[in-house]
């Protein structure tokens, strides 16, 4: 995982904190800005009426602003300045400079839409978790989070038009797909990969990061899994944009279902129901994507 970039760095541990470090800086600077932009472009008054008037979560406008320049601060500025302080190349670092394979780009494209009745039947059995009596204050508390998440997305789905739908596929779906890969793939699977010189345990510990980061516990499995795919696509691909292909793949999907279905006169509370695939839809569906899997790493192999 780009061995020579690092020969006289300092532990790991260092790298990952000056990441979070940077993230987080750019998380205050850009949601900062997006606040600066709602309040031009809605004008000042706007602001203060949506302040004042308690409904400042309420307001889609709003949300949509912060989180879009929230997560370029959190997701993409960060790891930016943080290739610039170490005085890395920014390309060679986060993998952009390996020429993409059009074989492996459809591959990741069909792995993803494979795994979708794997991802539902990991999404629904990990909803019915259930934590032992002593941690019920605990359980609550991640079902109140885990309403809260479902009640944004809700409001951020919501798409009248072609404008929203436009700004949802640029917010849901290409900056997570650049901006996630970059942080989680290219920065701190690399990182671990470094620290304990195991690209599997890199991959997975990356994986449950990406997941954690959400704060979605009835999620949290099948997007660990999500997180893993993405993990191999990079390692195997030698490439981030097999992982952003991938990334984009799901996250836009899911927008521009959303999307049909309220063109169609349907509610979002339709979106949520999946469709129930026999026990075997779900086998066929774990055992495609891993001969597609194979398929990827065996093609990638053969590029070395």
């Amino acid at each position: 995982m780009n061995d020579s970039l690092h020969s006289q760095d300092k532990h790991p541990l260092y790298d990952l904190l000056l990441l979070t470090f940077f993230c987080f800086l750019g998380g205050m600077v850009f949601s900062f800005l997006g606040v600066l932009i709602f309040s031009i472009f809605f004008n000042e008054q706007s602001l203060l009426d949506v302040i004042s008037g308690g409904q400042l979560y309420q307001n889609i406008y709003f949300l949509r602003c912060v989180q879009i320049f929230s997560s370029i601060g959190i997701f993409i500025f960060g790891p930016v300045l943080f290739t610039v302080s170490k005085k890395y190349p920014f390309t060679n670092y986060y993998q952009f400079y390996k020429p993409t394979n059009p074989i492996l780009i459809i591959l990741s494209i069909t792995v993803l839409f494979a795994a979708l009745p794997l991802i539902e039947w990991l999404t629904a059995w990990n909803n019915k978790m259930v934590l032992p009596e002593s941690l019920k204050g605990i359980e609550i508390w991640m079902r109140q989070k885990e309403d809260e998440a479902m009640t944004l997305t809700k409001q951020l789905l919501i798409m009248k038009s072609y404008t929203d739908f436009a700004i949802n596929l640029l917010m849901i779906a290409i900056i997570p797909a650049i901006g996630e890969e970059l942080l989680f793939r290219g920065g701190i699977q690399q990182i671990f990969g470094k620290w304990f010189g195991n690209p599997h345990i890199a991959i997975w510990l990356a994986a449950i990061i990406f997941s954690a980061i959400h704060v979605q516990f009835y999620g949290f499995i099948p997007r660990m899994f999500l997180g893993a795919l993405f993990g191999y696509l990079l390692f195997w691909g030698k490439s981030l944009w097999y992982p952003i292909i991938g990334h984009f793949i799901n996250n836009g999907s899911a927008v521009i279902m959303a999307f049909i279905y309220q063109q169609n006169g349907k509610g979002i509370e339709e979106i949520e129901k999946t469709d129930n695939f026999p026990a075997y839809g779900y086998l066929f569906s774990a055992l495609f994507t891993l001969v597609l899997l194979y398929n990827f790493y065996q093609k990638s192999r053969n590029r070395v």
